[in-house]
């Protein structure tokens, strides 16, 4: 039984416990000082967890500060708190956590010198608790951002060029990486997954390839030489909607109608919005230098127009968010063919790849073009082409141009103008984009140009340089009006200047996308060096003439591709090749006649030959 009297027995109350017969009696004094003991420790519990300071993951140990700025320093506790922030290289600071739990301040980085890197801690202090960040660097610090082409690995699930003998060099410890787990969510979080490493041969196999050739060439430009952050924050398959704030979507009546009103997408990573909520907002405003992009495999069944509009109101509010004028670096997408296709007739890819380029409308914003990274006519079916090296080195010489100063090659050859000789056009390009003048990658006649007479039909073009110009013709266009480049769903371009830039795509017709302009023509700068009895060594066609199927023997072939032609020099179809001593190719659906064997080596050398099916 548990009795209690009203104020009378706050001066002594008892217990008793029939079952046994005992009486305990507790004084008042005795129950004054458990309970007064019991509030002090329920007090200094709650008031100690209230007052203790956390912190977003963003800022962690191994981390990279953007150099020589005001880097924003956060975090949270009970509203009215006092946070000291110190740093090692001498600069302290106060604040008071606001009326919502969280605190912001910032504090001045010093200039990174080149060729060192000093580590430091950085110390937040509060009532209840002390986090101390240690082995900090000061230096370069860039997010990357975007679908799968910017998440592949470098030695993971897929591989790059060389995975093995790249993820096995990648000893940089003055490279951090950070990745933000890929996620979505149906609100703005304020924090997220992920933590700093040093990069090494094991956290770079995991690691965004783009984003991780990009650090590299940025560490090991000597007049740079500065410690490098990498923030990755990528997602499959995502959608560019998925990466804008809702606020900013709502605000365009043609991005809401589109991606809000009319949204159909079950995926978080196409829904409005979402990674923006779960990836991009946790880490705003932690100081950074710019961003790459490289998105857009997802939206090539937009409207084009609109995808530039929404890439622009997204790095505008990026902008706004970060509170500062952030360069923005983009990739335009790849050759690919999305449907299986023996020719390249269509245009909708290079439509959008145009609007890509679209977004260059201020001197922070740059594209690069990876439309000569494939291998092979095989990766025109591989959205994931492995070769990514590339473009991150482009996308580092922007950065190294652009907002470090200095005087590297970052245009490829750009379109100025054309004249028109007669039967021909002469393509002129922008002078500080030619560097030390034209050439192609395969030492051929420039490849993926088309032009048109009145009629508005694209033919290939024969195509030579001269000088600085390309000069254009074509046995069907007497009177040539317009001009195509790489304007094709497939166009593998070898145009480039000396220092490897390759040239962007460009038309100088402005006709709607819709329309059918592409004429199934054999390419006038296929050479064919033919040979009647088809033996050429090291290699030997057998037999000749052929039936249903054909065998290529030879001594250490290394074959890359064999493309057969008919005789006007029309490609009919290709097949991988086959490290082997020799290789069987199915030419069952071809029909009577004589034809050319292009037969590609490793190397990138060929052979053709003349063989004769019956």
């Amino acid at each position: 039984m548990i009795y209690l009297s009203n104020y009378k027995n706050l001066l002594e109350c008892f217990i008793t416990i029939n079952k046994n017969k005992i009486m305990y009696y507790i004084t008042y004094s005795k129950l004054r000082a458990f309970t007064i003991s019991l509030l002090f420790l329920l007090c200094f519990i709650i008031v100690g967890k209230a007052q203790t300071i956390t912190m977003p993951n963003i800022i962690g140990n191994n981390m990279v500060l953007q150099q020589n700025t005001q880097v924003p320093i956060w975090g949270w506790a009970t509203a009215g708190t006092s946070v000291e922030v110190t740093a090692s290289w001498g600069q302290t600071v106060t604040i008071l956590a606001g009326t919502t739990g969280k605190w912001m301040t910032s504090i001045q980085t010093p200039v990174a010198i080149p060729g060192q890197a000093p580590t430091y801690t950085l110390t937040i202090d509060g009532p209840s608790n002390t986090i101390r960040f240690t082995n900090i660097l000061v230096g370069e610090v860039w997010l990357s951002s975007g679908q799968s082409n910017m998440w592949f690995p470098i030695n993971g699930f897929y591989k790059v060029v060389n995975a093995d003998a790249e993820a096995a060099a990648a000893n940089y410890p003055n490279i951090r990486l950070f990745t933000v787990p890929s996620m979505g969510a149906n609100a703005p979080a304020s924090n997220c997954g992920g933590s700093w490493a040093g990069c090494s041969p094991s956290t770079a196999a995991s690691f965004s390839a783009v984003s991780y050739y990009f650090a590299r060439e940025l560490y090991n430009n000597k007049s740079l030489n500065v410690p490098i952050g990498m923030i990755h924050c990528s997602y499959t398959g995502s959608g560019i909607q998925a990466w804008v704030k809702d606020s900013v979507l709502r605000a365009d009546v043609d991005l809401k109608t589109k991606y809000i009103d009319n949204n159909t997408n079950t995926q978080e990573y196409k829904k409005p919005s979402l990674l923006y909520n779960a990836m991009i907002s946790p880490i705003i405003p932690f100081a950074i230098k710019g961003i790459l992009w490289y998105q857009g495999e997802s939206n090539t069944s937009d409207y084009y127009p609109l995808y530039t509009k929404a890439n622009l109101e997204m790095v505008k509010d990026w902008r706004v968010s970060w509170g500062r004028n952030l360069s923005f670096y983009a990739v335009q997408i790849a050759p690919f063919f999305y449907v299986t296709s023996l020719t390249d007739l269509s245009g909708m890819q290079a439509f959008f790849r145009e609007a890509q380029t679209n977004i260059m409308t201020d001197p922070k914003m740059g594209i690069v073009s990876s439309s000569d990274c494939l291998q092979n006519r095989d990766e025109l079916y591989v959205i994931h082409y492995p070769n990514k090296k590339p473009v991150g080195v482009r996308l580092s010489l922007w950065a190294l141009a652009k907002d470090y100063g200095q005087s590297v090659q970052y245009l490829g050859p750009s379109f100025q103008s054309f004249a028109i000789e007669g039967a021909k056009i002469r393509v002129s390009y922008k002078p500080e984009s030619l560097g030390g003048g034209l050439t192609t990658k395969d030492g051929l006649r420039p490849a993926c140009f088309k032009i048109c007479g009145i009629d508005k039909k694209f033919y290939p073009a024969l195509s030579s340089i001269e000088g600085n110009t390309v000069v254009l013709s074509s046995t069907f266009v007497s009177a040539p009006t317009g001009i195509r480049y790489a304007f094709t769903d497939g166009s593998m371009t070898n145009l480039m200047n000396m220092e490897g830039i390759p040239a962007p795509l460009f038309r100088t017709d402005n006709w709607d996308y819709s329309s059918k302009s592409y004429v199934d023509s054999p390419d006038p700068n296929l050479t064919i060096t033919a040979v009647e009895n088809a033996i050429i060594h090291p290699f030997k066609v057998i037999p000749n003439p052929f039936y249903n199927s054909l065998r290529i023997a030879g001594i250490n072939l290394e074959i890359q591709n064999v493309d057969i032609f008919d005789i006007t020099g029309r490609k009919i179809m290709s097949q991988s090749g086959d490290p082997k001593l020799e290789m069987n190719v199915d030419v069952s659906d071809l029909a009577k006649g004589i034809y050319v064997l292009r037969i590609v080596k490793k190397d990138m050398t060929h052979v053709d030959i003349k063989a004769v099916k019956q």
